[in-house]
């Protein structure tokens, strides 16, 4: 009746810490329900600077950021070859850009419907005057939007 029959799409944006990877766990669930495709994206920081030492080897920034996407593919790799993602379509993307505006950017492009995205636990004051990437994505986006919140350890640290 009128149903549209394409997938759902979840963008899950990773930096590679264990604070981001908090936001698999909801994402996973989430794909379960709604049978959708899951996108792993890592979004590299564009290198600033020509790197030199004492005038021997120059490492270009275009290098660096091959280096950098390099790595950075091989992590979201092994985040979707992960045992529980087994039965889940998954893709996996690696961006150059500053962080917020790549994912918004991203979205726009690939059509995605929901993101799944970890805040890193701040509180009170702190907060609300350090901008996180999650508040920048939260503010800025038109698709649904799920933040995961950092849960304290209970191992007393």
């Amino acid at each position: 009746m009128g149903h549209s029959m394409s997938a759902t799409k979840i963008l899950v944006p990773l930096d590679g810490s264990e604070q981001a990877e908090i936001a698999l766990s909801e994402a996973l669930t989430l794909a379960r329900a709604l049978n959708a495709e899951v996108t792993f994206l890592r979004v590299v920081e564009p290198p600033e600077d020509v790197i030199s030492d004492a005038g021997t080897m120059i490492i270009s920034i275009d290098e660096q950021a091959e280096v950098l996407k390099d790595r950075a593919l091989k992590y979201i790799n092994g985040v979707c070859h992960r045992p529980e993602w087994n039965n889940v379509l998954t893709c996996v993307a690696v961006e150059i850009g500053h962080p917020a505006e790549t994912i918004l950017d991203y979205c726009e492009r690939h059509g995605i419907d929901r993101i799944v995205i970890a805040a890193l636990g701040r509180s009170g004051l702190r907060r609300w005057t350090v901008g996180s990437v999650a508040e920048k994505v939260l503010r800025a986006t038109d698709r649904t939007a799920v933040l995961v919140r950092s849960k304290a350890k209970s191992t007393g640290v």
